[in-house]
């Protein structure tokens, strides 16, 4: 006689916590190259506090550096997933789209774990110097991190949503780098300037802008449009 055992697929928050640890493994690399490059930069930092008058700023150029890390980190983390081919990562006893969601979830602790480690730092060592950090206001301390979580979704979405995302990014990166050089982007000037300069500009969301309600409403923005796009290009990888 044969029994038919029904099997409960697995909580989402054990997918979680093994997604989390496998995406560390995929990235150790990438983490022990960062401790190479922070490891001696903190030594030099402190032989520098040992000087008088030593300048240790935080570093403007983290603004611009994070979020472009941020954004390009879905595209190592799914590298050899195999969304779109039929792959270990279908196979899994988790619903596809959902088990996508969480997958998204667990590098975003990656993304914001990494790039807190790296402010916190920066910050440490211009208040031990006396120079100035990322601000005096607390909510200047969580622009970094909101930027690298709107750049971070960005990413995802258009890793979920096409098939071959880096020569879509490089296609697009390549046809704006032509139409500057021969300056057919004139049409597209008013549109970019709203998108980087204006009210709700990505500007605003990477550096802060003069208040932090201003700030708020632009990433809210920015987040919500990269939720939305992550929510809608996961629709992709529904159950057939």
């Amino acid at each position: 006689m044969t029994t038919n055992t029904s099997h409960e697929p697995p909580r989402a928050v054990a997918v979680f916590q093994l997604q989390v640890r496998k995406m560390g493994r995929i990235l150790r690399p990438e983490l022990i190259g960062l401790a190479l490059i922070l490891s001696p930069t903190a030594i030099m930092a402190l032989g520098l506090l040992m000087r008088r008058n030593a300048v240790l700023d935080y570093p403007p150029e983290l603004s611009l550096l994070l979020p472009a890390a941020a954004f390009l980190l879905p595209f190592r983390l799914w590298n050899r997933e195999g969304l779109f081919e039929r792959g270990d990562f279908q196979l899994m006893p988790v619903e596809r789209r959902r088990h996508v969601l969480i997958r998204v979830c667990a590098g975003s602790v990656w993304a914001l774990g990494l790039a807190g480690i790296v402010v916190l730092l920066f910050n440490l060592l211009a208040l031990a110097a006396g120079s100035p950090t990322i601000g005096a206001s607390a909510w200047l301390w969580l622009v970094p991190l909101g930027s690298v979580a709107t750049a971070y979704l960005m990413g995802s979405a258009l890793v979920l949503a096409l098939r071959h995302p880096l020569r879509w990014s490089a296609g697009l990166i390549l046809a704006f780098v032509l139409l500057s050089a021969f300056n057919l982007s004139a049409p597209l000037d008013p549109m970019i300037q709203v998108i980087l300069q204006g009210d709700l500009g990505l500007e605003r969301v990477l550096t802060g802008g003069a208040s932090s309600t201003a700030w708020i409403v632009a990433l809210l923005f920015w987040f919500g449009l990269g939720l939305i796009a992550v929510t809608l290009a996961s629709l992709r990888h529904r159950e057939g």
